[in-house]
């Protein structure tokens, strides 16, 4: 993977990763309100590459340019594409391992929702993983059981030494599946999306 100066040495940066697929006014709100609340320097999406888990997926270079239109103009908000350019299935903790080498923050920090929050242990070394950010930020969503997240929360972090902080803001009830899936049915999607993501979806005929 190439290595390029991104601008994150000495600053406060959390990263958004995820498929994308497509990007929508979720992960907007979410990059947003987690920059304002952790008075962040910069919220960094981090489309990834080949996932080990996701049967189709839009291209990478589609994924970025709608990330990009996204966040075009927003203060504090970045793209970066160093999953993108790795070859071979993608991995949380060689994103962050490389980030950890190559960049010198004064704080990393990875956001993650509360279905990961249960499930990271599943992840690829996940306990190498847990000891590679500041603080990985949960966002919990609508419903989600604030007591049990709560009680999960303190299980991984006396277990693995982490620290976990869980956001004060709920993430929309949006999903890239539903946006994709209203999509192929011509329904409209003008309040998931950007006007300049749902224009390049149509233009290049994306998910339809």
């Amino acid at each position: 993977m190439s290595f390029k100066d991104e601008g994150y040495s000495g600053k406060n940066v959390a990263f958004l990763g995820g498929s994308f697929n497509p990007p929508h006014l979720g992960h907007l709100f979410i990059a947003q309100s987690i920059l304002r609340e952790f008075r962040l320097d910069e919220v960094v999406l981090l489309p990834l590459g080949t996932p080990p888990h996701k049967n189709w997926i839009a291209s990478g270079e589609d994924r970025r340019n709608m990330c990009e239109l996204l966040v075009k103009d927003v203060p504090g908000l970045k793209v970066s594409s160093i999953e993108l350019e790795r070859e071979g299935y993608t991995y949380t903790i060689d994103t962050l391992r490389f980030l950890r080498e190559n960049y010198e923050m004064a704080s990393l920090n990875y956001i993650i929702g509360t279905d990961t929050l249960f499930n990271i242990e599943t992840w690829y070394h996940y306990e190498s993983l847990l000891s590679m950010a500041d603080d990985f930020i949960c966002v919990p969503r609508p419903g989600d059981d604030m007591d049990k997240a709560g009680q999960k929360l303190n299980e991984l972090t006396s277990k693995y030494d982490c620290r976990i902080t869980i956001s004060r803001f709920y993430g929309p009830d949006i999903s890239s599946t539903e946006v994709r899936e209203r999509i192929e049915k011509g329904q409209d999607v003008s309040r998931f999306l950007s006007p300049e993501v749902e224009t390049y979806i149509k233009e290049r005929h994306i998910y339809d």
